[in-house]
C-alpha cells in the first residue's frame, strides 16, 4: 500500500488553488482594460452616435444641401448663410431624408423679412405645403398667430406669442418626434403639436427633407442661418 504524505497533498492543492486564483485576477484585468479602452472617432463627414449633434453646415460651402432655385439668391459670408430677397432662391433642403430628430440653428431677419424653416418636406412640390414651415417673420403689419414666428405656418398657432424684433439673433429648436412637433424659440416652447389632432396635417409625411427658405420678400429684406445642427433620434 502506498502512502502519502499529508504535508505533501496540503501543499498540492494550495497550489493548485493559488494557480486558479491567478487566471481569475489575470482574466479579470483583460475584461477591465477591454471596458475601458478608447474607440477613436470616426473622422469622416457626418459621423455620429446615437447620441450627439451633427452640424448640417460647415460655415464655409454648400455641401450637404442642394439648391432649390437660383443659386445667385444664396451666399455664404463669414460663416453664415446670407439670402437677400427678390433674387429667387427659394429654398435649401439637406441632401438627405430625417424622420424623429431635434434640430437646432440660429437665425436673424431684416425688418420686413419673411422666412421659414422646412421638416420633413419633400423635394418637389411646395416644401411648407409637402411638410411643415416653421415660421419666421418681421412682416408688417404683424402676422396673426398661425402665421407669426414659431407657428406651424398656417396650420398650428403659437402660444404664447414670441418676441419679433428684427435684426437679433435667434435660436430654433425644433423636435419631430413621432406625431408630436414641437417649436422653442430661444428656449421658450411656443409650438406643441400632435398631428393625430390637427387635421391640416394629421397625414402628412414622417419623414423628409430638412429646408431653410429664402429671404421670401422683396428687395432690401435679408434672411442669415448659421450653426445648423440635427441629432437624430
Amino acid at each position: 500500500m502506498i502512502r502519502f504524505n499529508g504535508s505533501v497533498c496540503a501543499a498540492g492543492r494550495k497550489e493548485r488553488v493559488m494557480r486558479t486564483l491567478f487566471v481569475i485576477v489575470l482574466v479579470s484585468m483583460v475584461c477591465a482594460a477591454c471596458c475601458h479602452c478608447v474607440v477613436p472617432k470616426q473622422c469622416c463627414a457626418g459621423s455620429r452616435t446615437p447620441s450627439e449633434f451633427v452640424s448640417l453646415f460647415n460655415g464655409k460651402s454648400f455641401d450637404g444641401w442642394v439648391i432649390m432655385g437660383d443659386p445667385e439668391g444664396w451666399k455664404i459670408q463669414d460663416g453664415i448663410i446670407h439670402s437677400d430677397g427678390g433674387k429667387g432662391g427659394n429654398w435649401l433642403r439637406s441632401v438627405k431624408e430625417y424622420s424623429d430628430f431635434i434640430l437646432t440653428l440660429e437665425w436673424k431677419v431684416s425688418p420686413r423679412g419673411n422666412s421659414g424653416v422646412f421638416v420633413r418636406c419633400t423635394e418637389q412640390g411646395n416644401p411648407w405645403e409637402t411638410g411643415h414651415e416653421i415660421q419666421i417673420s418681421n412682416e408688417q403689419p404683424p402676422r396673426d398667430d398661425m402665421h407669426c414666428t414659431g407657428a406651424l405656418y398656417g396650420t398650428v398657432a403659437v402660444n404664447p406669442r414670441p418676441d419679433e424684433s428684427p435684426n437679433r439673433w435667434r435660436t430654433y429648436e425644433i423636435a419631430c418626434i413621432g406625431k408630436r412637433i414641437t417649436v422653442k424659440i430661444d428656449g421658450v416652447q411656443c409650438v406643441d403639436a400632435d398631428m393625430d389632432k390637427v387635421p391640416a396635417i394629421k397625414n402628412k409625411p414622417m419623414r423628409g427633407y430638412i429646408g431653410i427658405q429664402d429671404s421670401h420678400t422683396g428687395p432690401g429684406c435679408t434672411i442669415e442661418y448659421r450653426n445648423i445642427r440635427i441629432k437624430e433620434l
